[in-house]
């Protein structure tokens, strides 16, 4: 059980720049910088909503904001 939560920390601690650079750019499709780090905020604490996030694609994320 260590294991798995050690292996999810190091995934999330290795992911979170990647989201920052994938949510921050958002501003530029029309969206606040104080409303895109409330939602980096969120995601960081939400793997899987984050996860899927990542996989959508430019127009599905702007539908999920």
């Amino acid at each position: 059980m260590k294991r798995i939560a050690n292996a999810l920390k190091q995934f999330t601690k290795n992911k979170t720049p990647h989201l920052y650079e994938e949510v921050m750019p958002m501003e530029v499709k029309g969206f606040d910088d104080d409303f895109l780090c409330s939602v980096f905020d969120y995601l960081v604490g939400r793997e899987s909503e984050a996860k899927a996030f990542l996989a959508k694609s430019m127009k599905h994320r702007k539908i999920w904001l």
